[in-house]
């Protein structure tokens, strides 16, 4: 695990205790496209559709729980992932969202999981369709993209 994600996090059974949520979205990319999923009749996101991700459990490593996460919702384990960013909301209750970019295996076919699958260009605008939850999460995640590709990093 990269140092940047060590950290300790409450022990305690369950997804939530002392009024903080911990919740992750993962851009998971397939063959230069981003896989987006549709839960159907989800309490929060109802039949629209979204980014892989959700609730995290307390007490486990974050990127543990988005790779359980993305296996749960695609039917398969990331190639690669990794922690791009970390965002708090304070609107009533606590909750703090983990951001990771996930590589999918080439040969992945993404119908095994628990939810319908789609892929979109990751270039291409973002879909009307989208969740309003999700559409501001893939706006911010492309605009670190351009930042990124406009200065990378020193080797």
């Amino acid at each position: 695990m990269e140092d940047i994600e060590k950290a300790v996090f409450p022990s305690a059974a369950g997804t939530s205790a002392g009024g903080l949520e911990m919740r992750c979205v993962v851009f998971a990319h397939h063959r230069d496209r981003l896989v987006l999923i549709r839960q159907h009749k989800d309490p929060v996101y109802g039949d629209a559709w979204t980014l892989p991700g959700g609730v995290l459990d307390y007490g486990v490593h974050p990127r543990l729980c988005a790779t359980r996460l993305l296996r749960e919702q695609t039917g398969e384990n990331p190639r690669a992932i990794r922690l791009v960013g970390v965002r708090s909301g304070t609107d009533r209750e606590w909750i703090l969202t983990f951001q990771f970019e996930a590589e999918m295996p080439e040969e992945t076919t993404l119908a095994q999981g628990a939810n319908e699958v789609r892929l979109e260009a990751m270039d291409a605008k973002i879909p009307e369709d989208l969740h309003p939850w999700a559409r501001s999460d893939l706006e911010m995640y492309k605009v670190l993209r351009l930042v990124k590709a406009a200065h990378p990093m020193p080797k």
